[in-house]
């Protein structure tokens, strides 16, 4: 079967063939490929079909509304990045995962579902990615302006991210006894002891950060400073007490 490949320049959104304008598209991780800025007002849509839509909603309302839709909590994705030491956060649900070419305040900032992509790698001429991204019926040439080893780092620490979220739902199973009974030989190396243990300590340091962050974005706001190390180490005391 051929497979057809469309090429795609993210660097130029403004002279991209549109095919439709609307109000009402709901970025889903099963019916987008790309989402990005085209602009101030206005978002740029490619889904899997290989349409090219405008959105007449702001980027970041676009985003909000596909965080909230799909309860994507900020505090909690700041807890997970901060574990694998990344501040550039994406959207991440264990193998669904959408995530920023660049810094998120950079105005060309281009989301991609990293679950779409087939493969990419760098355009040596002009330092950019071309990311091979898996629609329906066509797989597209996406090129994106950003360093090859950017885009490496970001993808890499979305899918540590992942990890971590796919460790905690392995231990929320065996926590609730979701197990193969019928045969204890065909339980997979997952649910071995030692494997679980340490799922659950992965489930308790994000907790312990996602309540970090929660209490001192709240006295940040009411006090206008960051909580001492002092105050932090007081909260994990407490909460280890339990």
């Amino acid at each position: 079967m051929l497979i057809l490949r469309r090429k795609i320049d993210m660097t130029d959104v403004a002279n991209l063939r549109i095919d439709g304008v609307t109000d009402n598209f709901q970025v889903r991780w099963d019916n987008t490929l790309i989402v990005t800025a085209y602009d101030q007002e206005q978002t740029f849509i490619l889904t899997v079909d290989g349409e090219q839509l405008i959105l007449r909603r702001r980027l970041r309302d676009v985003l909000a509304r596909f965080a909230r839709e799909n309860s994507i909590h900020s505090h909690e994705m700041h807890a997970l990045y901060k574990l694998v030491g990344c501040r550039t956060r994406g959207y991440v649900a264990g193998h669904y995962r959408l995530v920023p070419t660049c810094g998120r305040t950079n105005d060309q900032v281009i989301y991609y579902m990293v679950h779409c992509l087939d493969n990419a790698a760098e355009l040596v001429d002009d330092k950019r990615v071309e990311m091979l991204l898996k629609g329906k019926n066509e797989t597209y040439h996406v090129q994106v302006d950003t360093s090859y080893r950017t885009f490496r780092r970001i993808v890499e620490a979305a899918d540590q991210v992942a990890k971590i979220q796919l460790q905690i739902y392995e231990y929320c199973r065996y926590q609730y006894g979701k197990v193969n009974s019928r045969n204890v030989q065909e339980r997979p190396y997952e649910s071995d002891y030692c494997v679980i243990q340490a799922h659950q300590r992965r489930s308790e340091e994000v907790l312990l950060a996602t309540i970090l962050y929660i209490v001192n974005a709240a006295y940040e706001e009411t006090f206008g400073e960051e909580i001492s190390p002092e105050f932090a180490e007081r909260i994990k005391r407490v909460i280890n007490s339990f």
